[in-house]
């Protein structure tokens, strides 16, 4: 159990630094009806993350243990791995022609959308567009399912994970919840933050993750 948690819960870290749908949930849950739009938005994300999780577990579980399919998971890691190093180098090419500040996060205003299935698209969008957060979640399933550990342990590290995944999204919707009034400036300082280091935080995640994958694949 203490393996399989040692493997999973790196990768579910790397999954959950989202900077475009935390500053997608934080733009929602300042705008009218935020906590029904914050609720519709965070289903759309987690209907991704769902989708990855079983996704995730029935490919590898009808894949066949063997000598040969040990060799494909290490050679899917390094290939996972080479992903996110040449997304930070596209990430590093792009911040040359831009402020180093960063640029902001770009994201539909919720004030505009026209009603909650267009919340639950924004956040649907935004989880499915983000690459990083695909590439580090699946091998975390893909680690589950061909540990082997027990089906209560493996039930415990899925759920581990998409906790940990989804915090982006469920951490703003209880500070919303228990602190109603002094969410609003929390939420203004994150958007600040994630606006002005989106690059550098994404940058980081890409480059230390990439690395990551590749010590995996070897």
């Amino acid at each position: 159990m203490n393996d399989l948690l040692s493997k999973v819960i790196p990768l579910s870290l790397g999954a959950a630094v989202s900077p475009t749908v935390l500053a997608g949930i934080v733009l929602v849950l300042g705008g009218r009806r935020s906590l029904a739009r914050g609720a519709s938005f965070a289903f759309g994300v987690l209907t991704v993350l769902a989708a990855l999780t079983v996704g995730g577990l029935l490919v590898s579980h009808h894949s066949q243990p063997s000598a040969t399919q040990v060799q494909v998971t290490h050679d899917v890691y390094g290939l996972l791995g080479i992903v996110l190093l040449s997304l930070a180098v596209i990430s590093l090419l792009r911040s040359r022609t831009h402020s180093d500040t960063g640029t902001p996060v770009q994201t539909s205003d919720p004030k505009t959308e026209s009603g909650l299935l267009a919340v639950y698209a924004l956040g649907f969008g935004l989880m499915i567009s983000n690459l990083s957060t695909i590439v580090l979640y699946l091998p975390a399933m893909h680690t589950v399912s061909e540990s082997a550990a027990s089906t209560s342990a493996k039930v415990i590290a899925v759920a581990i994970a998409l906790a940990i995944t989804s915090i982006p999204v469920t951490v703003p919707m209880l500070i919303r919840i228990g602190l109603p009034r002094r969410s609003v400036p929390i939420f203004a300082a994150v958007t600040r933050f994630v606006t002005n280091h989106q690059r550098v935080i994404t940058l980081t995640i890409e480059v230390g993750f990439g690395f990551y994958l590749l010590y995996r694949a070897i």
